[in-house]
């Protein structure tokens, strides 16, 4: 009885998968003695599905490869959805099994128990209600879909009869794997779509959300060389192949004529969404003759900014490889286009010198001063809402550090328990630069016995949204203090002691400076660092940096 249970274990193991994140409960025992019997396969517990879905997002975020995700039946299944849903549009692989009651149960008041089959429907590869009866092949259909033809979580829907705490009386064999690994195959011909770029003088290329790259950067440099002009968004990894390093700031802030002048003809872009809501909205408002977009999934066309001329279905560092071999006619006029940026570059980095060391503390002077001080070779996680913003106004100039964040759905609800995860997959010091909603919305990452020490959080901390102070909108409404600002007492203090880790806190910047070196140095366990800031002074201060204009 429950020999499911072992054979979806058995395949897990066989398809490469080798660690599980597991919530506790009574009805998953089968999947938990699978699992955890399992030598092939790590495990580890944690008590809140949805900090431990985030988690699990986080190590496969790392590995690249599917994590397995386990929890008991009804409500807990819901608890998965919010990190599923970012997995799903991040293109993270997850193997999400729920335990279930025997369908017979359903809507027959019997405990614990929901509509589970297909739950996640719009926002998984690919879904199975897997009872005993079901067939070995579609299991594995279902798990190879995590993977191919591109990546993304699948949910596999579990009913368990009881006695739920009786073994298998013999070992489970499973049927000689074959893997479908097909993977989604270029369009066989874009010669046509590609040639006309050697015509153009204003190329620019966009890179949205992507994981760490080498031979697309190489691809990425080699367009640069050839006049393109490079807006790697702060999560695309491509930074280092780009000389614009500050062009949320420069798109925000210089002169809107000037910014006419050199609105492209030509766009490539790829990857996942950006963060800069200034490029975003600049590139809404211009007219390419023609705009490439590359991609990989098939069913969905991205058309952002509402201007794309051409799909082409394809791994982008393949596509970029065929365009990089295009000889330019006009050369010179696309290096004076790119060199027209590269002043504005020069200029964006004096002002944004200029107002970083200016007198007055704020979240974006601090923000700025810890990405200077980020140890090389390291990982930087940024969590959502005002925290990220400021990453990307102030740009990041080192190149050998890898960006993470949750930008599929861009909810603030498990950002730590997503550092969390990849911090046990990496040996990599893992910084966190988080909000304090988002951290104390997500207190409970820290509930485990996995707080590893190579992770470093780092909380902005204004007692409440203080972005609503800084976005246009909210802030001019008479209900902004009681419905969006959200202000609390609250302090990380408190949980530090609570769950073991070391506390830094700081109220300055010259405080900060002192403070980053021990605290990135190594120790036995997590560290937390909580700056802290008036709300509506540094408002003012970031209500002077949105008005500089880059002359």
């Amino acid at each position: 009885m429950n020999n499911h249970a072992f054979v979806i274990s058995k395949l897990c193991s066989e398809f490469g998968i080798r660690h599980a994140v597991i919530c506790p409960g009574s009805r998953s025992a089968p999947l938990v003695f699978a699992f955890s019997r399992n030598k092939k396969i790590k495990t580890c517990v944690i008590v809140d599905e949805r900090s431990a879905a985030y988690l699990a997002l986080g190590m496969a975020q790392q590995l690249q490869k599917p994590v397995v995700l386990i929890c008991t039946s009804g409500t807990a299944a819901l608890n998965f959805y919010p990190a599923i849903a970012e997995a799903y549009y991040q293109k993270i692989p997850l193997v999400v099994l729920t335990a279930d009651r025997p369908e017979e149960y359903l809507n027959q008041q019997d405990g614990q128990m929901i509509n589970q089959a297909n739950v996640y429907d719009k926002h998984v590869r690919a879904n199975i209600n897997c009872t005993e009866s079901t067939h070995q092949n579609k299991i594995q259909d279902v798990l190879s879909k995590s993977m191919f033809p591109v990546f993304g979580p699948v949910h596999i829907n579990v009913p368990l009869k009881e006695p739920l705490y009786i073994l298998p009386e013999s070992k489970i064999k499973i049927q000689k794997i074959k893997w479908n690994e097909s993977k989604t195959k270029s369009t066989n011909s874009y010669d046509k779509i590609i040639e006309p770029t050697k015509f153009y003088n204003k190329k620019i290329v966009v890179v949205g959300q992507l994981l760490p790259n080498k031979k697309l950067t190489q691809q990425i440099k080699n367009l640069q060389k050839q006049g393109f002009v490079i807006f790697a968004d702060v999560v695309s990894n491509q930074q280092e192949s780009s000389f614009i390093k500050h062009f949320d700031f420069i798109i925000s802030n210089a002169n809107s004529s000037v910014l006419k002048q050199l609105e492209p003809e030509f766009i490539i872009s790829f990857g996942g969404p950006l963060v800069s809501k200034s490029l975003k909205t600049w590139l809404k408002n211009c007219s390419p003759k023609t705009h490439i977009r590359i991609q990989e999934d098939k069913n969905c066309k991205v058309n952002t900014y509402g201007n794309v001329t051409d799909f082409i279905l394809g791994n982008p560092t393949n596509v970029l490889f065929e365009i990089a071999k295009q000889k330019q006619s006009n050369k010179q006029n696309s290096n004076l286009y790119l060199t027209s940026w590269q002043l504005l570059e020069k200029k964006a980095i004096n002002t944004l010198e200029h107002f970083m060391n200016s007198k007055n503390e704020s979240e974006l002077k601090s923000v700025n001063l810890i990405l200077k001080t980020l140890p090389q070779n390291s990982q930087l996680q940024i969590s959502n809402s005002s925290s990220i913003r400021y990453v990307s106004y102030a740009g990041l100039s080192q190149n050998k550090i890898s960006v993470f964040a949750n930008r599929g759905v861009s909810g603030i609800d498990g950002c730590s328990s997503t550092a969390l995860g990849s911090a046990m997959i990496t040996d990599q010091i893992v910084t966190l630069i988080t909000g304090d909603l988002a951290f104390f919305y997500d207190r409970n990452a820290f509930w485990n016995e996995h707080n590893k020490s190579n992770l470093r959080v780092i909380i902005v901390n204004n007692n409440g949204g203080g972005i609503f102070n800084l976005i246009d909108g909210p802030q001019s409404q008479p209900e902004l203090e009681e419905f969006f600002l959200t202000k609390h007492k609250l302090t990380a203090k408190n949980l530090c002691k609570e769950f073991g880790l070391e506390y830094y806190f700081c109220r300055s910047n010259n405080q900060l400076k002192k403070t980053l070196h021990s605290f990135f140095n190594k120790s036995k366990t997590a560290k937390i660092l909580e700056l802290k800031f008036d709300m509506d002074e540094n408002a003012k201060e970031f209500l002077k940096f949105k008005n500089i204009k880059i002359q």
